[in-house]
């Protein structure tokens, strides 16, 4: 129980809350595991439940007409929520939730999650917040596919990532998620081929490179240079 509290503690959602009201969210709190490549939800399931991510890392997806995967976002950091819109409008789920890594998530129920949020103001607040935040973050990439090209897109995407998800080492910031060319590509909405030219361009000029499978940037400098072109 102390575990889920501190775990609570971390996060924005749950700002400014006491701890009599953190011990009854974290009693109605669920713990589950899953590993690498297992589905959490997907698109059109019942959305029934809101995920709180506590180690690992997750992705978001919806499939096209035409088969193909288009990511929408990334969860990685301990605290991140998903599967929000469920507490919202109780309608199926809109995306695909797939774990990139093993995951360990925290589990809560939409009867729960609004029992919660009837009897504790302050969490209703926070959620409102945290949502606001996402249409942002959704609006801004709208505009980035809309407006920019696959290279700026790709450099904009990188540095997100950076922010999100980096860590200094000696050769320079690592960004510490596990995607694939083809993941990386459906989340700058280009084709695989397209994105792999932009990433050879970027490692030719030593702005970024590879190392244990894992995106190095090098020159974040040159990056920002590109967006703003």
């Amino acid at each position: 129980m102390n575990d889920k509290v501190n775990f609570l503690q971390q996060m924005p959602l749950f700002a400014d809350l006491d701890a009599g009201q953190l011990g009854q969210i974290a009693r109605d709190i669920v713990q589950r595991h899953y590993q690498q490549g297992d589905i959490i939800f997907r698109e059109g399931d019942a959305g029934q439940v809101v995920y709180l991510v506590a180690a690992g890392q997750v992705r978001i997806f919806v499939n096209g007409w035409d088969g193909g995967e288009t990511s929408v976002i990334l969860f990685g950091r301990p605290g991140d929520m998903f599967g929000e819109l469920a507490v919202v409008d109780g309608l199926p789920r809109s995306a695909t939730a797939v774990a990139l890594d093993d995951t360990d998530l925290y589990l809560l129920t939409r009867e729960n999650f609004r029992r919660h949020m009837a009897h504790c103001p302050q969490l209703a607040l926070n959620f409102m917040k945290v949502l606001s935040t996402r249409v942002r973050y959704n609006t801004q990439q709208m505009d980035s596919l809309a407006s920019l090209g696959i290279p700026q897109r790709l450099a904009r995407k990188l540095m997100e990532l950076a922010q999100s998800y980096g860590r200094v080492d000696t050769d320079g910031v690592q960004i510490d998620v596990s995607l694939t060319q083809t993941d990386l590509a459906s989340l700058i909405g280009a084709t695989r081929e397209s994105t792999n030219k932009s990433l050879r361009d970027f490692r030719n000029q030593q702005w970024i490179h590879m190392k244990q499978g894992r995106i190095v940037i090098r020159d974040p400098d040159s990056l920002r240079a590109l967006i703003r072109i």
